[in-house]
């Protein structure tokens, strides 16, 4: 039997033609999100190469609960340096991804 995170989520992995595969995971939570600075529902989460490991995998069921928000604020960035981060395909904008308490 299949559960919720196995129907709604998946993972690739970005590569480019004649480039060797990146570590950058992209990750797609299955729930609809949207950028809070043009309202664009285009939005890309990813894990730096540093997430390659466990800490990938709290985040994902985080994600999977629907229990985060985007965030674009620069000094919330710098200090959650560890987090997933995402980016607007529309207007470029991209920050971090937080837990909800």
């Amino acid at each position: 039997m299949m559960n919720n995170r196995d129907c709604n989520s998946f993972h690739f992995y970005i590569k480019r033609p004649g480039w060797p595969m990146t570590y950058l995971v992209a990750y797609c939570p299955g729930v609809k999100l949207n950028c809070p600075r043009c309202d664009s529902e285009k939005i890309t989460i990813f894990f730096k190469p540093g997430f390659i490991g466990k800490k990938q995998n709290i985040w994902c069921e985080i994600m999977d609960e629907n229990n985060f928000e985007l965030c674009d604020n620069y000094d919330l960035i710098m200090k959650c340096n560890y987090h997933p981060n995402w980016i607007c395909k529309n207007c470029y904008n991209g920050g971090v991804i937080l837990k909800n308490d």
